[in-house]
């Protein structure tokens, strides 16, 4: 068995299941993330679209900083 880093004794270590994008078993319970998407009212203002505050600056150099 290979030895975990930082262990300097060779045992076996009960570690919590973690799940991840690669998690390929049976879920029977209910995940949080599952939620709606946000849908914004209004389109996103770019970095380089003029401010809508009027400046006349682009948006990253007025209010997106």
């Amino acid at each position: 068995m290979a030895r975990m880093p930082g262990h300097d004794h060779d045992h076996e270590h009960a570690h919590e299941h973690v799940h991840g994008p690669d998690c390929d078993h049976d879920h029977d319970h209910e995940h949080a993330h599952a939620r709606t998407p946000y849908v914004r009212e209004e389109p996103k203002i770019g970095r380089n679209d003029p401010c809508p505050c009027g400046s006349g600056k682009k948006f990253k150099k007025c209010h997106g900083a």
